[in-house]
């Protein structure tokens, strides 16, 4: 059956919203769908497309156990020594101070990996409506991708972990297991997949911001040192924050759908299902269910974002993260 509904290579949000209600709604007919038997054709649709061979897995989980080793080395024998020399004040801030140190570093190289892939060997940024061309043809994931797909799996898989025995709990504490959760998932079964272009573009849109926010808490746990108030990180965590709020709303809340959800839900039923080939990329519920699932997560952060703005608005040395338990007391104490 042919499409009836076209796609635009510049959408907007109504482009999105109507253009996803009519894939869908072709997607889902009926005579598509009368020979599928769930959940055995998906089964067997997966046992065809899914390759994930056993020495990546191997490596996966090595350095899964490195990423966990290395944390604890960095905050045992260098940071228990950095503190010693910065004399941070309050015990709460000494206690965060490290993990927001180790995940600055860690975002910063995949950040900057990622820019350095779309920017000098792909163009997936600038064509994103191109992404599922050749998907059958290409059997393995360049080396260049792989490098960055199987680290950060791997350091979601130990952010799991984490989040649960390593890093101070937050009031999100479930909403940040769920987004691990579905990043190793969408990490994991694009990679298998050889939905990789859309994954590479999906790390550069969210690693941005995970960078700039620890950075800018960095500045907030430092500003009080040695019984002196800093004025300089005060200034920088001011700068950090109203760049991290932008760059979430630019990153996550517009390329982010209308690059990725909109080149995954809409023309995907145009380059992949219609014109490429017969039976498609496959998934189509499972993948975008993922994405958009993912897209829900940003937009309730970004209300946290809000409401921590206009804090700051209220009183701009407020900067304690609206997510940490502590912050509740502070904001009780001031009402």
């Amino acid at each position: 059956m042919s499409i009836d509904f076209g796609y635009t290579t510049n959408p907007g949000y109504i482009d999105l919203v109507v253009g996803a209600f009519k894939a869908i709604k072709w997607h889902y007919r009926f005579d598509n769908w009368e020979n599928y038997s769930f959940p055995q054709t998906f089964i067997q649709d997966f046992s065809k497309y899914y390759r994930f061979p056993y020495e990546e897995i191997l490596s996966t989980i090595y350095l899964v156990i490195g990423f966990t080793l290395v944390r604890y080395l960095f905050e045992v024998f260098f940071c228990k020594r950095l503190l010693a020399i910065l004399k941070i004040d309050k015990k709460s801030d000494r206690e965060k101070f490290p993990e927001s140190l180790w995940k600055t570093i860690i975002y910063t190289c995949f950040w900057f990996y990622t820019c350095y892939l779309l920017t000098f060997k792909y163009d997936y940024f600038k064509y994103p409506a191109n992404l599922f061309d050749g998907w059958l043809n290409e059997t393995q994931v360049p080396f260049d991708i792989k490098i960055i797909y199987l680290t950060e799996a791997s350091f979601y898989i130990h952010s799991i972990y984490a989040t649960i025995f390593m890093d101070a709990w937050r009031k999100d504490f479930v909403v940040m297991l769920v987004h691990h959760f579905v990043t190793v998932t969408l990490l994991v079964g694009s990679y298998g997949l050889r939905f990789h272009r859309f994954g590479v573009l999906v790390l550069f849109f969210h690693d941005v911001n995970d960078l700039l926010l620890e950075f800018t808490k960095c500045n907030v746990y430092l500003k009080e040192r040695n019984g002196k108030f800093y004025t300089f990180h005060e200034t920088i965590s001011l700068i950090g924050f109203g760049t991290f709020t932008i760059t979430w709303y630019i990153f996550r809340l517009y390329w982010f759908p209308l690059k990725i959800l909109y080149a995954s839900g809409v023309i995907t039923c145009h380059r992949a299902y219609q014109l490429a080939y017969k039976n498609g990329a496959k998934f189509y519920a499972l993948f975008n269910g993922l994405l958009f699932t993912l897209f829900l997560l940003n937009v309730y952060w970004f209300y946290l974002i809000l409401r921590m703005l206009f804090r700051l608005m209220k009183n701009h040395k407020d900067t304690d993260d609206i997510r940490d338990y502590e912050s509740d007391d502070n904001e009780k104490k001031q009402n």
